[in-house]
């Protein structure tokens, strides 16, 4: 009982110094002198992000909503989109609600939409048709009674153009719709 009382006497010795506690010790390298403020530090990654940006282009992918559905889209890919769409074959079209856009050394994460303007996501309408069939079969036995349905959904197939992260982070955007 008394070894359990000495490494909880220990533990808020640690949380009640002024050294930052836990957290700040063992999880984090900066050393409690050496401290920035949070303004300081959100400078220093918007900074970096903003170069990477600039210099280091790079295969970028997005998580956009759709139609009631998330698509996680990249450049190149293919999408089937199930119910009725409006857009005609060959309409090239913006994806506006992009919800995350990301290479891979940075994310860009909205809350629930990334800023407005700051990442494009276009595609083109390849084919509109409809899906295979599907069988929709009903029996009760013992009272002859069968019925068969067969369903065939509208489809739209998208090819996506370009997922690009236009302008800066945190700046003012200019016609942005």
């Amino acid at each position: 009982m008394s070894m359990i009382r000495a490494g909880l006497q220990r533990l808020a010795n640690i949380f009640s110094s002024g050294h930052g506690g836990v957290l700040s010790r063992f999880v984090t390298n900066i050393a409690p002198s050496q401290q920035q403020s949070v303004v300081e530090t959100q400078k220093e990654v918007i900074a970096t992000c903003n170069k990477l940006i600039q210099e280091k282009p790079s295969r970028n992918f997005a998580i956009i909503h759709l139609l009631g559905k998330q698509w996680r889209v990249t450049d190149g890919d293919l999408l089937v989109v199930e119910g009725y769409w409006p857009p005609n074959i060959g309409d090239k079209i913006k994806l506006d609600k992009v919800l995350l856009a990301a290479t891979k050394d940075f994310s860009l994460i909205g809350r629930p939409l990334v800023q407005p303007g700051l990442v494009t996501v276009t595609a083109t309408v390849i084919s509109k048709g409809l899906s295979h069939t599907r069988t929709h079969f009903k029996k009760k036995r013992r009272k002859q009674f069968m019925r068969i349905n067969f369903q065939r959904a509208q489809q739209t197939m998208l090819r996506i153009n370009s997922v690009e992260i236009a302008n800066k982070i945190n700046e003012d955007l200019r016609n942005v719709f």
